[in-house]
C-alpha cells in the first residue's frame, strides 16, 4: 500500500491550494471541487483508504480529504479563523471541522467533473479548474 509523508500529504495540499486560489467560486466555495478533485487524482495514483469528509464549518459546508495517516485540508486558509493552522494534520489528532459525512471519491475523470461542476458557472470553469488540478498536483 502506497503512503504519504508529511512532507508528501503537505506538498498535495499546498500544489491544491495554489490551484484553487485562482478560481473564484459560483455560489459556494472550493472546499468541495478541491477535495473531490484532489481525492480523485490521489486514488487514481493508487493511494489507498483515501476520502472525501464534511463537516460544518460554521458558514456552512466544508470538504476535506482524508487518508488513513492526514488530513489533507487544501482550503482550510480560506477561513480567517484557521490561517495559522497547518494545511496537513494527523487523522488521529481531533480536526479544525468536526467531520459528519464520508463521501465516496470519483472513480473516473469523468466522475470529478460531474462531482465539482456545481461550482462553477459553466462546463469551461469546471474542466478549467479539473485540468489544472490534474497539472498541478504531483504524486
Amino acid at each position: 500500500m502506497q503512503t504519504l509523508s508529511l512532507q508528501e500529504a503537505t506538498a498535495l495540499a499546498q500544489q491544491a491550494a495554489a490551484v484553487a486560489a485562482d478560481h473564484i467560486p459560483y455560489g459556494s466555495g472550493l472546499g468541495a471541487p478541491a477535495s473531490f478533485t484532489l481525492a480523485w487524482l490521489m486514488a487514481s495514483a493508487g493511494l489507498e483508504d483515501v476520502r472525501v469528509a464534511s463537516g460544518s464549518s460554521g458558514m456552512g459546508d466544508h470538504f476535506w480529504v482524508e487518508t488513513d495517516q492526514w488530513r489533507i485540508d487544501p482550503t482550510l486558509h480560506q477561513f480567517a479563523r484557521f490561517k495559522d493552522r497547518p494545511l496537513v494534520e494527523p487523522v488521529s489528532e481531533p480536526g479544525n471541522v468536526v467531520a459528519v459525512k464520508y463521501h465516496a471519491v470519483p472513480r473516473s475523470r469523468q466522475e470529478a467533473v460531474r462531482e465539482v461542476s456545481y461550482g462553477f458557472r459553466n462546463a469551461a470553469e469546471t474542466e478549467a479548474f479539473v485540468n489544472e488540478m490534474a497539472a498541478a498536483i504531483r504524486l
